[in-house]
């Protein structure tokens, strides 16, 4: 038998295990996500309300979190924050031992739920008049702006700036 005849029949191989294994677990992983997923989806939607009726409300459609890196905290102090402090809510991601795991206050909840697995500090969630939740991330720009490289930061700043602008606009 050739090689490539035995690679053939070894993926087979792996394609039948892994169907029998989806198979096997599939009268209890589909119950559990057609529960999860519908939950999930509802406390997004919570999560929009609450926003909406606590700092929305007030012109602030905006949830910047950020650190106290010396790579992007002075930029961001003394660039955006005053230009955009009466639009924004800050979120100091340097303390988020202290942040409580069950009660958190809205801010933390807002941030784990839309923060996704990487590139989440820095970022901002943008809470649009209408429209889904949005996320702009700034870990990768920031990171290419201390190697000298500040495309990325200006395209994505321009954004937040835009989305700000949108936000002051609809709050008048």
């Amino acid at each position: 038998m050739s090689s490539a005849a035995v690679r053939s029949l070894t993926k087979l191989a792996g394609f039948l295990v892994l169907a029998v294994f989806l198979l096997a677990i599939a009268p209890v992983l589909l119950p559990v996500l057609a529960i999860w997923w519908p939950t999930q989806l509802a406390r997004g939607r919570w999560l929009r309300y609450r926003w909406d009726h606590t700092w929305s409300s007030k012109g602030r459609r905006i949830l910047l979190v950020y650190s106290r890196s010396p790579t992007w905290q002075p930029y961001i102090e003394t660039r955006w924050l005053p230009r955009l402090e009466d639009r924004i809510v800050t979120l100091d991601w340097s303390e988020r031992s202290t942040w409580p795991r069950w009660a958190a206050p809205l801010e933390v909840k807002v941030f784990r739920y839309w923060r996704g697995e990487a590139e989440f500090n820095p970022m901002a969630i943008v809470f649009p008049e209408r429209g889904r939740v949005r996320t702009l991330r700034f870990w990768q720009a920031f990171r290419d702006f201390k190697h000298g490289k500040d495309e990325e930061l200006r395209r994505i700043e321009r954004q937040l700036f835009e989305c700000a602008a949108v936000a002051q606009s609809t709050a008048a």
